[in-house]
């Protein structure tokens, strides 16, 4: 099975080839060309959108510490007691520091920043829906696709047009990420029918191994993969930019780095009042204001990109995924295919129940300072 992200659904060079060796019987219905296209669209659209958002919100975030910092610093004893600076730098870092809070507050709530995280959401959801999609239609179709026979296959591999144009023209409306949003109730999880009239004694004992077998792969593992290399620590290079997890922990050992300091500093301070060294608190104060400052800009980082839910909801995910999966094989033991495809089913809510809070998390995610 190929490690590369959207293999699942047969999206990366070779995926095809290995359907076809591992599946021969069920190869052709597990192949979507025309589905796996309009993937590819809306997925290179996420990626670029989702790289913008995150930078300019990055950058956001360093601006706003960098003007406070240089406020700080302008404003400190210590510029006062600098007897050789130059008069020009005390106004030139106040300059600066404006010009740093415009370029934030433009890039982490202006329009532009804004305007391309829906982008990145939309194409987002667009891309998870067609996944869903995927699975939900083989679902469906699951007793025709392995019935015994070829006609039946090409039966389904007919309808499968008719299916993903009238999912296109559902998920390209301009108010369905607010749909998504508003489904408390999940009444959107279920792309198609979901109606199923299925005679065990009809279906090919290989083909429907091949299908479990595929489905066990493709939708249970995969996703339980994907959300646990999520949720776990890597070892990363560089680790604010790795996992959910070896960024969470990135950001909150930095917190604590600098709590450490300033609690230091601010005993460094109160000893120095002891003694009455006046200059020592002002520099201790001013260095902890420093600090302090980083720590918001940590916070508002992990709040920003909404680390915290994140990591939550993908070690949730992948702990449910994983007592469906169990809950599957113990059905394929009891060779109840009622069963199997309700515990399939549950695994299509479970996903676009993800899809939506991840949806809700980012839609809501907001850089305060």
């Amino acid at each position: 099975m190929s490690s590369k992200p959207n293999s699942d659904i047969g999206l990366n060079p070779g995926d095809e080839d290995y359907l076809k060796e591992q599946f021969p019987k069920m190869a052709e219905i597990f192949i979507w060309p025309e589905l796996t296209a309009a993937f590819k669209n809306h997925e290179n659209e996420a990626l670029e959108k989702k790289s913008s958002s995150r930078r300019n919100s990055f950058y956001a975030i360093v601006f706003m510490v960098l003007s406070l910092s240089m406020t700080i610093t302008a404003a400190a004893p210590i510029m006062t007691e600098w007897a050789s600076r130059p008069d020009w730098l005390r106004p030139l870092l106040a300059s600066v520091s404006l010009l740093f809070l415009v370029l934030s507050v433009f890039l982490g709530k202006g329009i532009l920043f804004g305007r391309r995280r829906d982008a990145w959401l939309y194409h987002r959801l667009a891309g998870e829906r067609l996944r869903h999609l995927y699975f939900q239609f083989l679902l469906e179709h699951m007793c025709e696709a392995c019935s015994q026979g070829s006609v039946s296959q090409q039966n389904v591999i007919g309808s499968r047009k008719s299916a993903l144009a009238s999912v296109i023209k559902k998920i390209c409306a301009p108010v369905y990420v607010q749909i998504v949003k508003g489904d408390t109730n999940l009444e959107e999880a279920a792309l198609l029918s979901r109606k199923v009239d299925c005679e065990e004694a009809e279906l090919d004992p290989d083909k429907l191994d091949e299908f479990r077998k595929f489905w066990m792969e493709f939708r249970f593992s995969w996703q339980i993969g994907y959300a646990t290399e999520q949720a776990g620590r890597r070892a990363s290079p560089f680790p604010i930019f790795g996992s959910l997890a070896d960024q969470e922990h990135t950001v909150s050992s930095l917190e604590f780095i600098a709590t450490v300091g300033i609690i230091a500093l601010q005993s460094l301070a109160v000893a120095a009042q002891l003694f009455s060294t006046g200059s020592a608190v002002e520099n201790a104060v001013f260095l902890a204001s420093i600090l302090a400052v980083a720590v918001v800009g940590l916070q508002a980082y992990r709040d920003g990109m909404g680390l915290t839910e994140d990591l939550t909801r993908n070690r949730v995910y992948a702990s449910y995924s994983a007592k469906l999966l169990r809950d599957y094989k113990q059905a394929l033991q009891t060779e109840s295919v009622a069963t199997e495809m309700r515990i399939m089913s549950e695994m299509e809510d479970l996903a676009y129940f993800e899809t939506r809070e991840f949806l809700h998390t980012h839609s809501n995610a907001r850089f305060s300072l």
